[in-house]
């Protein structure tokens, strides 16, 4: 029972990365050329509704999501899919920015209030999918702690 726990913790977390992989590729790769037609997708905020200086500021941080992240969600599935150490320690990697980056997304929104510049309201869904994104690092950082001896 426990070696089919394990096979499907592992299997969500290496869905979690691909999913991630797949996203971040459209939704930040794509916006450093075509930023609105990311955000026409949604998955970006409308220049109509943000300041300019909002744009550059996402299309940076989409360039160095490109550089950075997407490589390690590719590294870390193959990695867990063959149960290498490199696996856990890359999505360790990936956990650590994934509680990062939602908690700088909800500050940045809010001091983009505080300071009176022209910002997408944040919804539900700035709110619900961050949060879901920090709670699955959470339990996946824990979850490969756990079971770290099972690694090669």
């Amino acid at each position: 029972m426990r070696e089919g726990r394990l096979r499907i913790g592992i299997a969500l977390l290496i869905v979690f990365h691909l999913f991630n992989l797949v996203i971040w590729f459209f939704g930040q790769t794509i916006a450093i050329v075509n930023y609105d037609l990311v955000a026409s997708w949604g998955l970006q905020e409308p220049r109509s509704q943000i300041d300019p200086a909002i744009v550059a500021v996402n299309r940076g941080i989409a360039l160095a999501d490109t550089i950075f992240p997407i490589f390690l969600f590719a590294v870390a599935a193959f990695g867990l899919w063959s149960m290498r150490w490199y696996g856990a320690v890359v999505s360790w990697m990936i956990f650590g920015w994934s509680l990062n980056w939602p908690l700088v997304f909800w500050a940045s929104q809010a001091f983009y209030a505080e300071a009176g510049i022209r910002h997408a309201p944040t919804g539900s869904a700035g709110i619900i999918l961050p949060g879901a994104l920090w709670l699955i690092a959470a339990w996946g950082a824990a979850y490969l702690y756990r079971i770290r001896a099972q690694f090669v």
